[in-house]
């Protein structure tokens, strides 16, 4: 074939059915091509080799069998993953290579090789890989830059045209009957049938099969969005909400992780610009309503790999949520409710869940087990995470609170799982920081849970007779937790009538005297209660 001949290059092309012959000959054929002015004809050559090697990088169907938690992976399958991931590899690169012949921005149809590349911008999908991923995100951030400075009406007519044309039509059979067809809440929605047997319809959601790529895709236009120009989004709010709400529906967890992330990446530009468009199209309780059953997917039912994925995207979902849609600085009462309820419905009781005892106080608990330690390490950051939240309203929940950090802290087998421990110590440091001024009442169990920790600390590195970096880090945030309790029992804080309460004061009085009995009855508790915490000190301080 003469070399130049872009003609006869789509011609060979399309004639042969062997893709990845054909990517080998276009690539060959780039790569040779002598750098020249391209006429009207091979412009035209390449708009078609655009549309086919982009059809061709597209993840295969196969993958659907990878989001089946179920799903018994045979070597027939894998080897059929493997050849995919090759060919969409290859395809991506070519389309590199095309890109600098006849740049994106200028071709017939810029939609196609976008879609392609952006199916490859997310490494936790399984058809992505560590190649594919440079060569897309490279071409498209070139696109970007060559789009956003010539002609940004061009980027965003292209992004709402793949909104419109390729991702919506992929969701239109996927009903819900929380919202409109224009993407608000519905006050009056129609009920679907008992069995909706649209669900056993692989055809009706050809998200989960024949097009995988569409959240992928999703993610890439989202992060396009600019943080400082709320415009662009709530123009395509409508296109977004079904199909997030679409996937944190569905049945499958690995698309409900999905959904929840893509839910996290719209709200933060809506919270940076105080848009109020959750308000006007009163979605957000909808969105609560559809990312909250997510919460429950817990073993023994849930697979605790599986469950980490999910709550991991879950939690934070819910919290920009509420962050977006009742801004803690003008309305804290209904942001303060919605967090409060999530903490005790479902952070509390899912960390008794998945642990071998739901105690009801701290004089009744007995020693406590941890069956799934990653799982339970999770809720107890995430405690933390929500009380930092709330604030001064932790002190209404320390009967709550403070039997989880007793018995987590307190677990004789505790140090066989330090990240466990150093959650339950930050999660204390939490508790006191924000509850300082009722935190006295409870100052006996929180002591007892670090003391207790501490000897096992002690007791694991005798054993090891070794250095554990991972339980020094553990002895630290101990000293720090119980710095901070010292320093709050020391500091009182006066009441609504200006004084200390009389048991409060007795407290602060008595507070040295029992530190003191501690380390009398265990000298190695000096260490802990009495520690020069240093400049860790100094920040409690302030």
């Amino acid at each position: 074939m003469p070399l130049g001949n872009l003609r006869q290059l789509w011609q060979e092309v399309s004639s042969t059915d062997n893709t990845g012959e054909s990517l080998r000959l276009v690539r060959a054929f780039l790569e040779a091509r002598e750098v020249r002015p391209l006429s009207d004809d091979d412009e035209q050559a390449l708009n078609h080799v655009y549309e086919w090697i982009s059809a061709a990088a597209l993840p295969s169907p196969v993958f659907a069998v990878t989001f089946d938690e179920a799903a018994d992976i045979t070597d027939e399958t894998q080897q059929a993953l493997d050849e995919s991931r090759s060919i969409s590899e290859h395809a991506i690169a070519v389309l590199v290579l095309l890109n600098k012949t006849l740049p994106i921005h200028k071709a017939a149809n810029p939609s196609d090789p976008i879609v392609a590349l952006a199916s490859f911008t997310s490494t936790e999908d399984p058809w992505t890989t560590a190649d594919s991923f440079a060569n897309a995100t490279a071409a498209l951030q070139l696109y970007s830059q060559a789009t956003g400075s010539e002609n940004e009406a061009a980027l965003r007519s292209t992004l709402q045209q793949i909104l419109k044309e390729k991702i919506r039509p992929l969701f239109t059979r996927t009903r819900n009957p929380a919202i409109t067809g224009a993407g608000r809440r519905n006050f009056h929605p129609v009920p679907l049938a008992r069995f909706d047997a649209s669900i056993l319809d692989e055809e009706a959601r050809p998200w989960k099969g024949s097009d995988l790529y569409a959240s992928a895709v999703l993610e890439w236009i989202m992060a396009q969005y600019p943080v400082t120009d709320q415009t662009y989004i709530e123009a395509d709010f409508p296109f977004l909400v079904p199909t997030i709400l679409a996937l944190i529906d569905d049945t499958s967890l690995p698309f409900k992780t999905k959904g929840c992330h893509l839910l996290t990446q719209l709200l933060s530009p809506i919270r940076e610009n105080k848009s109020d468009i959750l308000r006007r199209t009163n979605l957000a309780s909808v969105f609560e309503d559809a990312v909250t059953p997510c919460l429950l997917s817990l073993p023994t039912i849930t697979p605790e790999d599986i469950s980490l994925k999910l709550l991991g995207a879950a939690y934070p979902a819910l919290r920009a949520l509420f962050q977006t849609a009742y801004s803690p600085e003008t309305n804290n009462e209904a942001y303060t409710t919605h967090m409060t309820k999530i903490l005790r419905a479902n952070l509390i009781s899912s960390f008794h869940h998945i642990s071998s005892s739901t105690p009801t106080s701290v004089a009744t608990t007995t020693s406590a087990s941890f069956p799934y330690p990653r799982l339970s390490t999770f809720l107890m950051e995430q405690v933390a995470v929500w009380v930092t939240e709330l604030r001064i309203h932790t002190t209404k929940y320390l009967q709550d609170l403070v039997p989880i950090l007793y018995t987590t802290l307190s677990n004789p087998f505790g140090a066989a799982h330090p990240p466990l421990l150093l959650a339950a110590a930050n999660a204390t440091r939490a508790v006191v920081l924000n509850a300082h001024p009722r935190i006295w009442r409870w100052r006996g169990e929180i002591l007892g849970g670090l003391c207790a920790c501490w000897l096992h600390v002690l007791e694991e590195e005798r054993e090891q007779k070794k250095k554990i970096n991972s339980l020094d880090e553990l002895k630290r945030a101990l000293q720090g937790a119980a710095f901070l309790l010292k320093y709050a029992l020391q500091n009182p804080i006066a009441g609504a009538d200006t004084s200390v309460d009389e048991e409060q004061k007795q407290a602060q009085e008595s507070v040295e005297k029992e530190l003191q009995a501690l380390v009398d009855a265990d000298a190695e508790l000096g260490d802990l209660l009495y520690a020069d915490v240093g400049s860790a000190g100094d920040d409690e301080r302030s």
